[in-house]
């Protein structure tokens, strides 16, 4: 597991994230809690986990950066841990439910499968999902369309196939088109929890004072208090067999 965020940007990512995880969830899962223990793996700092908690008694949620656990979101039937490795410091046969909110296209290898598979228990259900936001309209209004974007091979679809799946059966494969509406101080931060964005904000109107920068720019560009904004939402489930 790699650590993806540092100190900034992990307090941009924690104060805003869209509500598109419990959404994504709910497409495939029961409204009501019918999960005893459920695993968050990339957690960040929370907001994944807390829509897992949706459906289960309890959640445990682990990721291998400290700066995001350092601003996760407490919630009673929580508990955060920090990631050691690929190898996840749980006994076998624990888990009802397993998700990878965003992180596994930073971790999927064999040894985060078979890790996986080893702590779930029989038919335990395996989720994962991410979503993306299309933002260059907004960076084109903002006026960063002649910023250097460094090129990104991020699979936002990325899932479990090319490795052994001999002990995971594929239930459903989804991916969804949605709009949000977003409110212009969410959407700096939304802007500012990308280390691509954030430097191209920087480079554009410096780095004192670049959130309310960004925000006063936003306002004055868009004058509906919400700004609309296209996203595609991707999910695999698995069912664990042993």
């Amino acid at each position: 597991m790699t650590m993806e965020y540092d100190h900034i940007t992990a307090l941009h990512y924690a104060a805003y994230r869209p509500s598109l995880h419990t959404e994504i969830l709910k497409s495939h899962l029961s409204s009501k809690p019918s999960y005893t223990l459920g695993l968050d793996i990339g957690c960040g700092t929370g907001r994944s986990s807390i829509s897992l908690s949706n459906f289960c008694k309890k959640v445990i949620g682990v990721d291998p950066s400290k700066e995001m656990l350092d601003k996760s979101l407490n919630h009673s039937r929580i508990t955060y841990k920090l990631a050691d490795s690929n190898a996840l410091n749980f006994d076998n046969d624990e888990f009802d439910i397993i998700t990878f909110a965003g992180s596994l296209f930073y971790t999927k290898s064999q040894a985060v499968l078979n890790e996986t598979i080893r702590v779930a228990k029989n038919k335990c259900k395996i989720i994962i999902y991410d979503f993306e936001i299309v933002l260059e309209p907004v960076c084109k209004q903002l006026g960063l369309e002649n910023e250097p974007t460094p090129s990104s091979n991020y699979d936002h679809q990325i899932n479990f196939s090319g490795l052994n799946e001999q002990f995971i059966k594929l239930i459903i494969e989804q991916i969804n088109q949605v709009k949000l509406d977003i409110e212009p101080s969410d959407l700096a931060h939304l802007l500012l929890s990308s280390k691509n964005n954030y430097a191209r904000l920087v480079h554009k109107f410096g780095i004192t004072t670049i959130y309310d920068k960004t925000v006063k720019q936003l306002q004055a560009i868009f004058t509906n208090e919400k700004i609309s904004l296209n996203a595609t939402t991707y999910m695999t489930s698995y069912e664990v067999i042993k």
